[in-house]
């Protein structure tokens, strides 16, 4: 039984399906792109997203959609595997290579018979040239973090393209990372964006601009870590500056959603539309100002939870669910799911298309788990060195925990439903003893199901 399964639960059987039924698959990917952030979401008034909310209209939202590690290459990784980051070996943006034995995405989809293309950012520890590895035959890599419109030319070209074979087409974009350079006053890689309006006139600071109650040793002390870094150098913003940077971000997700237009526009056109599997999702969010936090690595939602939209027309219902998905590991076997590919026993991720045909389909899994492990810090004011600290969020559908090795107040447990912000830390309530004392079973379990023995490790003296 894959872990957080409740009892009883049918898994999907994948079948072998004809060439001519397997559908097209387009998968896009943006960096560092907070759930809410689409007009169709939040509104209008701050931001606007015409591509993502018509694609989101016509398809399936995941409201409760979190990369299995908030930061880049963990994230993209699993994604790209189908391992959880403890299985990949990677938890923080490290060079070492993705183990040989574990088969990417563009290899799985070639090997069925896929034409397979991936453009744009890469940033998966698989060197770009080894197509025996990643399976990607046409690849069009930008180099660093660089400019998203120059992904939808190829991207197109390769829809146009005469074949009589399924695609798998990535494209890859990296807005709204540049947000990074912009708290830094650095030079934006994809270009500039504009001046700062006055603070006035800007998206207002997060309603959890300020820490949580009782928030743990852990989050305290990388929160002063963090602020004393090069890479985010916030403790001096104030409200108005932070106001100024939520504007920038805005500005950077609108620009990813014009290049996305560009693309979804081609498929329309080429004709590939109705018998395309489009998937739309991020690596990690980012917390501009939430909890005074800027950036990724953390649990908050604003950095773990990330946009979730699949669309096929005439196979995936249309609206919004709140089931619990786990990016990272859940991706993979979808498409190879809708693609009649069968998913190998060693992917413990879950395919995405029972939900997708019956939103509303009664039995699913019980909880999530998020790793990270944060080392991007600095040292901060009265510590002698700098702290790194690894943790396991479990979230289920009503309730978040998060436990840390790091301090002695480690825990923290939110009631997402009475307190969607993260305001409270409710593991030292006696009122929720008995929520808590659940959540700590449930990743015992998972850490046993798993074989994520860092998750044991952390969870050592924990009650």
């Amino acid at each position: 039984m894959k872990p957080g399964m409740i009892t009883g639960v049918l898994l999907w059987a994948a079948v072998s399906v004809a060439a001519a039924d397997r559908p097209n698959i387009l998968f896009i990917i943006t960096e560092q792109n907070y759930a809410d952030v689409m007009s169709g979401v939040m509104g209008e008034r701050y931001v606007k997203t015409p591509n993502l909310d018509a694609l989101a209209k016509r398809g399936m939202r995941f409201d409760c959609a979190y990369a299995s590690n908030p930061i880049c290459v963990p994230s993209r990784n699993s994604i790209f595997s189908g391992y959880y980051p403890f299985e990949t070996g990677l938890q923080s943006n490290a060079k070492k290579p993705l183990p040989a034995q574990m088969v990417c995405m563009g290899k799985h989809l070639k090997d069925a018979g896929y034409d397979t293309g991936y453009f744009g950012k890469w940033h998966l520890n698989i060197k770009s040239n080894d197509i025996a590895r990643h399976g990607f035959d046409q690849t069009g890599v930008l180099k660093g973090n660089g400019a998203d419109h120059a992904i939808p030319a190829p991207a197109i070209t390769f829809l146009n393209q005469k074949r009589d074979k399924p695609f798998l087409l990535v494209t890859s974009f990296t807005s709204p990372h540049d947000i990074c350079q912009l708290v830094r006053g650095q030079k934006i890689p994809g270009g500039p964006i504009g001046e700062f309006p006055q603070p006035e006139d800007c998206p207002p600071v997060p309603v959890n601009f300020a820490p949580p109650k009782d928030e743990t040793d852990s989050m305290a002390l990388m929160r002063r870590s963090y602020q004393a870094t090069e890479m985010t150098p916030i403790a001096d913003f104030d409200a108005d500056k932070w106001r100024q940077m939520r504007w920038g971000y805005y500005r950077l997700i609108e620009r990813a959603d014009r290049e996305i237009g560009k693309v979804l526009t081609a498929l329309k056109e080429s004709g590939h539309e109705q018998n395309t599997l489009v998937i739309f999702t991020a690596d990690h969010g980012d917390c501009t100002g939430a909890h005074q936090f800027a950036q990724k690595t953390v649990f908050y939602d604003e950095s773990a939870r990330i946009p979730l939209i699949v669309s096929y027309p005439g196979h995936v219902d249309e609206g919004v669910t709140r089931k619990l998905v786990n990016v990272g590991i859940d991706i993979l076997p979808t498409m190879m799911d809708f693609a009649g590919i069968n998913i190998p026993d060693q992917i413990q991720g879950l395919s995405l298309k029972p939900v997708c045909r019956n939103s509303s389909v009664a039995k699913w899994r019980e909880f999530i788990v998020v790793s990270n492990h944060m080392v991007q810090g600095a040292l901060p004011r009265g510590e002698t060195e700098v702290p790194q600290c690894r943790g396991r969020m479990l979230r289920t559908v009503n309730h978040k925990y998060a436990v840390y090795d790091l301090g002695k107040h480690r825990e923290s447990l939110v009631d997402m439903e009475k307190d969607p912000h993260e305001m409270r830390n409710l593991s030292r309530d006696p009122s929720y003893h008995r929520a808590l004392k659940r959540h700590q079973d449930l990743l015992r379990q998972y850490a046993a199901d798993t074989g994520d023995h860092e998750a044991v490790e952390i969870l050592l003296g924990v009650r």
